[in-house]
């Protein structure tokens, strides 16, 4: 498993966070944030592990009965909202629990950890009742809390947490991961570099082929173009993807903001794999080009929620970015 020092590695704030964390210096609520599959729920899971971990000489240890019954979720001094992740919205009536929990002294006797995952879900009454915690903190509590941005929380709730963003991961050190889980070293490189730098999309690359298939599909395509005349070729290979159509326009978004990340010196190079045969023609292509093909996704999503055809849409982006990188 993913450990805290494969975090700590990630950035200096990570780092420093888990440093505070070891030597008892960091706040009573900690907020990580970042984007789907960068490890926040992990990462979260791992702190809760530290801090109701029963071990004397590691922590966390993973092996102990508490870190085990924080993993599988039955730990009785880990708090948690009792909505399933299938709703939309996290209530006051989901938080009762917690909030009751909180007026009494913990089960076990030491410290207690109210881990609330996905916090921008919770409504504005739900974040209000959790306010008086966040602003009179008993010395045995920790809030635990993940969202992929500030939107939706409350200004209140984010100045009473120490907030920590979890960067993409390095592309070798996915595939180092992956390889250690007992992914062949080629396949772990390829899945590396179609994650965009996410762990837990490469993970879930690892258990499902439509994933894996629609991002070797946008590479064969957008990321093949050499030309204009190129287009009708792409545009046959995705004739056949309505039904990954959305995923397809997010991948395709996600690997353009990675070369211009690039091309304005604020990213690292982005990889390429055995189906991206334009890369060097991309690592070329000047910012205001890449952001006019941004714009080209936004307004393929905008013709999609018009009911235009599907061949339509796709067609219009091809023959956009083909224009434009080349």
């Amino acid at each position: 498993m993913v450990s805290l020092d494969d975090f700590a590695a990630q950035s200096e704030g990570l780092a420093t966070l888990i440093e505070d964390v070891r030597s008892g210096r960091v706040s009573h609520a900690v907020l990580l944030t970042g984007t789907v599959g960068t490890g926040k729920r992990t990462l979260a899971r791992l702190l809760a592990c530290y801090f109701l971990c029963t071990s004397s000489t590691q922590r966390p240890c993973m092996q102990c009965k508490g870190c085990r019954r924080v993993m599988n979720g039955t730990h009785p001094d880990l708090l948690m909202p009792t909505c399933s992740e299938k709703e939309r919205s996290v209530k006051v009536e989901h938080l009762r629990e917690i909030i009751h929990a909180l007026s009494m002294h913990s089960v076990e006797g030491g410290e207690r950890v109210v881990l609330l995952e996905n916090a921008q879900r919770m409504t504005v009454q739900a974040q209000n009742a959790l306010l008086k915690s966040l602003e009179e903190p008993d010395g045995a509590t920790r809030f635990l809390l993940t969202a992929s941005g500030d939107v939706g929380l409350l200004p209140t709730v984010r100045s009473r947490c120490r907030t920590a963003r979890l960067p993409l991961w390095p592309t070798k050190q996915v595939a180092d991961e992956l390889i250690r889980r007992g992914t062949k070293p080629e396949q772990a490189r390829e899945i590396a570099v179609l994650s965009g730098g996410s762990i837990g999309t490469a993970l879930a690359m690892l258990e499902d082929n439509d994933l894996m298939r629609v991002r070797t599909l946008c590479e064969e395509t957008f990321f093949s173009l050499s030309s204009v005349r190129d287009v009708p070729e792409a545009a046959v290979k995705l004739r056949e993807c309505r039904d990954d159509a959305d995923a397809l326009l997010d991948v395709f978004e996600q690997r353009v903001r990675e070369y211009l990340l690039y091309s304005m010196k604020a990213g690292s190079e982005p990889a390429a794999v055995s189906q991206t045969r334009c890369h060097e023609i991309w690592l070329r292509a000047e910012p205001v080009h890449l952001e006019h093909v941004l714009s080209a996704v936004l307004d393929a999503r905008r013709y999609r929620t018009a009911n235009v055809s599907l061949q339509a849409v796709v067609e219009k982006l091809l023959y956009t970015t083909a224009e434009e990188i080349n």
